[in-house]
């Protein structure tokens, strides 16, 4: 009866308004299109969701910076040919790190869908190629596991995870070819490296080279006496490591072998052999800022070794038995200034840095933390921070005549989204001045205070480390 009561109404309707019926019957067929349409989008995005393989999919999704995870729901990271820098550093230093000891057991690198062209007699054919290292895939039960026991890691795949000393430094320690544009003249890259002991005896050491391969050797050293041993040399025509391991400046050498640092400076009054054996797992990969034209570049192969060997001085002989450090800066250095501090336990190693240019805008100090007592050591935090507060001004050393103020203590509070933090006080011990143009470079010896927590634990420490920074130059009377 309602069947037949309700058929008789839109006949009627329909007879009589026929126009009208027409349009009402189109929007609700679309409208019940849209429906199901929404329905299948959203049942897909569900079923993707869960798949460890698809963006926003498993886990934890990793995406190069500046990439929105919600524009990719639709397709894999390879799909958009996009590639994760420093993706060794990544896995050995951060996910398989300590932060994450207790939360993540196994990472698989992998490249997915690749295109590819195979070549046959019968012609080419496009093709999708895949690749893992096969232990860690199976470990993390990614679907690209190949559970056949022929498949199985090669040479090569064990060294990407877990390289030999001597490949890792000297793939990351190398040399790079300067900018030859006319903004290139003040093109510079250097090595620098810091050592200390537990007598007061401690010095810093830079081979600096320009785009026409000159170098600019250069020491300084403070004896437990104080006294302060400071010379520089220059040398044309030096053999650069832009292939190897090996700068030669003169009679003045650094080497890497074995995956051990051995610096060799002489001079008729003076003669320093050190070997530096870095600490494993303590390195800063390499990182660009580019803008315009500007391009600086660092990387720290060693931010703790055991250092030993010989200091001559005149007829003084001093023995070196400490720690030390190694970093390496590359790129155009007119209008630059910086903040950089380090200092280490045999339980963490803290840097902090950051780089002044006027085409980058204001920028924040980075600072990371790293643990090296974990069974998993690595990369435990990474804070940002403005630049250290200077305080506790005092008079300093005369510079051309005029008496420099100089800072007692630097401070400053480092923080992330994390919830981590750090307080970070840093008292000051001895100065070493540069006069420049406009400004003057102090390097400090310094005494750390750090505290604060990162990664759910305590962090609190005490030691001797090193500072650099800028303060203004006095005017001349």
């Amino acid at each position: 009866m309602k069947a037949a009561t309700a058929a008789l109404i839109a006949r009627r309707s329909l007879g009589t308004r026929p126009r009208r019926t027409l349009v009402l019957l189109i929007g609700y067929g679309v409208g019940v299109a849209v429906m199901l349409a929404l329905l299948a989008v959203g049942d897909a995005l569900h079923w993707q969701a869960q798949d460890k393989d698809v963006i926003s999919g498993g886990d934890v999704v990793l995406l190069p910076e500046g990439i929105d995870p919600d524009v990719l729901k639709v397709g894999g990271v390879t799909a958009m040919f996009l590639a994760i820098p420093n993706a060794r550093f990544l896995v050995r230093q951060v996910l398989l790190g300590p932060r994450y000891a207790g939360v993540i057991d196994g990472v698989s690198p992998e490249i997915a869908d690749n295109l590819v062209y195979l070549r046959t007699p019968r012609g080419i054919h496009p093709a999708k190629a895949s690749a893992d290292l096969p232990d860690l895939a199976r470990q993390s039960r990614s679907a690209l596991a190949i559970s056949a026991s022929a498949w199985k890691e090669s040479p090569h795949d064990r060294k990407w995870l877990k390289p030999d000393p001597l490949m890792l430094l000297t793939e990351i320690d190398r040399f790079h070819r300067p900018v030859n544009s006319t903004q290139g003249r003040s093109w510079a890259e250097w090595w620098y490296f810091n050592f200390s002991t537990p007598d007061g005896l401690y010095g810093y050491v830079s081979m600096v080279a320009d785009r026409s391969r000159r170098v600019l050797a250069g020491v300084t050293v403070v004896l437990p006496d104080e006294r302060i041993v400071r010379w520089t040399e220059a040398h044309a025509a030096t053999a650069l490591p832009f292939d190897g391991s090996v700068l030669q400046a003169g009679p003045h050498r650094v080497t890497l072998t074995r995956g051990t640092y051995r610096l060799h400076l002489v001079r008729p009054d003076f003669s320093l052999d050190l070997e530096m054996r870095p600490v494993a797992q303590l390195y800063v990969p390499p990182v660009e800022w580019r803008a315009g034209t500007f391009v600086s570049g660092y990387v720290v192969p060693v931010l703790r070794a055991e250092v030993s060997g010989a200091l001559r001085v005149g007829r003084l002989q001093f023995p070196v038995n400490g720690t030390g450090y190694h970093d390496h800066n590359w790129g155009l250095w007119e209008a630059v200034t910086w903040e950089w501090g380090a200092v280490s336990t045999a339980d963490y190693a803290l840097l902090a840095g950051m780089i002044r240019h006027p085409s980058l805008g204001r920028q924040q100090m980075l600072v990371s933390l790293y643990g090296t007592h974990d069974s998993r050591p690595g990369l435990l935090g990474l804070l940002r921070a403005s630049a250290p507060t200077l305080e506790e001004w005092r008079p300093g050393p005369l510079v051309e005549g005029v008496r420099l103020r100089v800072p007692g203590r630097l401070t400053y509070r480092a923080v992330n989204d994390a919830g981590d933090y750090l307080h970070v006080r840093i008292g000051v011990k001895d100065i070493i001045n540069t006069p420049g143009k406009g400004h003057v470079f102090l390097q400090l010896r310094a005494r750390y205070r750090v505290e604060g927590e990162v990664a759910g634990r305590s962090i609190s420490f005490t030691a001797d480390g090193f500072v650099e920074t800028f303060i203004p130059r006095p005017r001349e009377r």
